[in-house]
Order: C-alpha cells, then structure tokens, then sequence
C-alpha cells in the first residue's frame, strides 16, 4: 500500500499559477497608468518628482495652471520579437494621465522642469500673493495721558 500525503498549500499554488494566466490572458497589453509622485513644499515654491522609468523626455507632456499640474504621455511596451515569449508582465504600459492639485495657487508661467535617471522633477514656484512675505510694521508712539 502507497502512503501519499495531501500537500494542501502546493494545490493551492497550482490553482493560483492558473488563475494567473488565464487574467494575464484576459488582461490588455495597453492600458492606462498613473505614475508614482511626491510632491513637496520647498518654501517659495513646490517640488514635485515623478517616477517614470524607460521613458525619454520627448515622451512627456506637462501642464500647469494656477491650481494644478496635469501629467501625461505614454511608455510603449518592449518588443521581443516572434521567437520569443513573454512568460510574465508586470511593468506598465500604455497612456499615463496624472493631475496633481496644488493646495495653494502658483506662477504656472515660470514652471520648469528637469527629467534624469526616469525621475520627473518639477519646480512649481508659488504665486506672490501666496510666498510668505515679511512686512515692516511701524509702530506709532501714544502720549501717555
């Protein structure tokens, strides 16, 4: 007589391994994304960095207006050929949108930015009537009396 032992969480394993491929079947190669960002209060104006790895700068549009800054562009998905196949595909690909609302207004005319190493950095610098300014306040001497 055969002794077999149930090994419960390999079934578990073969059943996840198939549910995978049939949804990367069923999943578009193309889609829309969101890249990862920081955005971040550097005093007269915002900072705001974002991960877009494989991509050249050409591939990048930026949008500002007094409120927010509107991201977009797209990564095309690497092409390996026909006599090779893809066995998994995390990375994304396609159109990317990403709208950053700014908490304060800023000077959407004087935005610049610098794109090295895949990270996205944009300098957003603030509208006057926003910065924190210092204002010299006289003040008036009273009689005592």
């Amino acid at each position: 007589m055969i002794v077999r032992y149930w090994q419960p969480f390999q079934e578990i394993e073969t059943i996840k391994q198939q549910l995978d491929t049939i949804f990367e079947d069923l999943t578009p190669t193309t889609t829309t994304w969101m890249p990862a960002v920081d955005l971040i209060d550097a005093g007269d104006n915002y900072v705001l960095e974002v991960v877009l790895p494989g991509l050249n700068a050409d591939d990048i549009n930026i949008e500002a207006s007094r409120k927010s800054i509107t991201l977009s562009g797209e990564r095309a998905a690497a092409e390996y050929g026909e006599d090779k196949t893809v066995l998994r595909r995390e990375r994304r690909y396609g159109d990317f949108h990403r709208v950053v609302n700014l908490p304060l207004a800023v000077d959407h005319e004087q935005v610049r930015a610098d794109y090295n190493n895949g990270i996205l950095t944009v300098h957003v610098p603030k509208a006057a009537e926003v910065r924190n300014q210092v204002v010299k306040v006289n003040v008036a001497e009273t009689p005592a009396g």
